[in-house]
C-alpha cells in the first residue's frame, strides 16, 4: 500500500495558493489600470469641454469690445473736442440687458441681437460648421437662423448681459437721463456634460474712453 508524502501535498497546496494570490494581484493591477485610464480620459474630456466654454465666453466679450472700437473709429472731432456719442451703437436696447452675439457667414460680421430673453432661447444655441469652406470647418457660432446650413448643433449655449455704467459709477440696465460712461459685459456659457449642467461666466468693463 502506497502512502502519500505529506510534504509533497503541502507543497502542492502552497503552489495553488500562490497561484491564486498571483492571479488576484494581476487582476487587481489590470482593474486599477483600467480605472486610471478611464479616469484620465474623463478628466481630459472635462478639461477640453471647459476650455471650449472659456474660449466662447472670452469671444463674447471680444465681440462687444470690437464693436465698441469700430464705433470709436467713426467718432469725429468737433471744435477741437472729440464727439463720440455713438460709441455704444448696437450695444444697448433701452432697459433690455440680455443679448446674443450672432455671426453672419455671408457678410463675415458679428451683430448683437437683443431678441433672446434667456440662455434657453434658440439664439443662444451654439453651432459648429461641419461642411463648406474648409477654412471655417470647426468654427463655432450663433445664428439667427433656426437651422443654419453647413452646421451641426453643439451642447453649448451662450448669452451676453450688457449693463450700463453711469457717471456716478452705478451699474444699471439703463442710465436714463444720466451720462453713460461704460458697459459691464458678462458673457455666460452653459453646457451639459454627463447629465450635469455646467456654466462659465466671464466679465469685462468697457468704457467710452478706453
Amino acid at each position: 500500500m502506497k502512502t502519500q508524502n505529506p510534504k509533497l501535498k503541502c507543497e502542492k497546496g502552497q503552489g495553488l495558493l500562490e497561484a491564486v494570490i498571483a492571479i488576484g494581484i494581476i487582476v487587481t493591477g489590470i482593474v486599477g489600470t483600467m480605472n486610471l485610464t478611464i479616469s484620465n480620459q474623463t478628466s481630459s474630456s472635462d478639461a477640453q469641454e471647459r476650455l471650449i466654454a472659456v474660449n466662447l465666453a472670452r469671444e463674447g466679450i471680444e465681440v462687444v469690445r470690437n464693436m465698441r472700437d469700430t464705433n470709436w473709429l467713426s467718432c469725429e472731432i468737433v471744435d477741437s473736442v472729440l464727439d463720440c456719442n455713438n460709441w455704444d451703437d448696437s450695444l444697448s436696447s433701452g432697459s433690455d440687458t440680455i443679448a446674443a452675439p450672432l455671426f453672419d457667414p455671408e457678410t463675415n460680421s458679428w451683430s448683437i441681437d437683443f431678441t433672446a430673453d434667456s440662455i434657453s432661447h434658440n439664439q443662444a444655441r451654439v453651432w459648429r460648421t461641419n461642411s463648406g469652406d474648409p477654412e471655417f470647418i470647426g468654427a463655432m457660432f450663433q445664428s439667427a437662423d433656426t437651422t443654419p446650413t453647413n452646421a451641426e448643433l453643439t451642447w453649448y449655449r451662450r448669452i451676453i448681459e450688457l449693463y450700463s455704467i453711469c457717471d456716478d459709477k452705478t451699474v444699471v440696465p439703463s442710465c436714463g437721463v444720466d451720462e453713460k460712461i461704460g458697459i459691464r459685459v458678462q458673457s455666460i456659457v452653459s453646457w451639459e456634460s454627463r447629465g450635469k449642467l455646467l456654466e462659465i461666466k466671464a466679465e469685462e468693463r468697457l468704457f467710452n474712453w478706453r
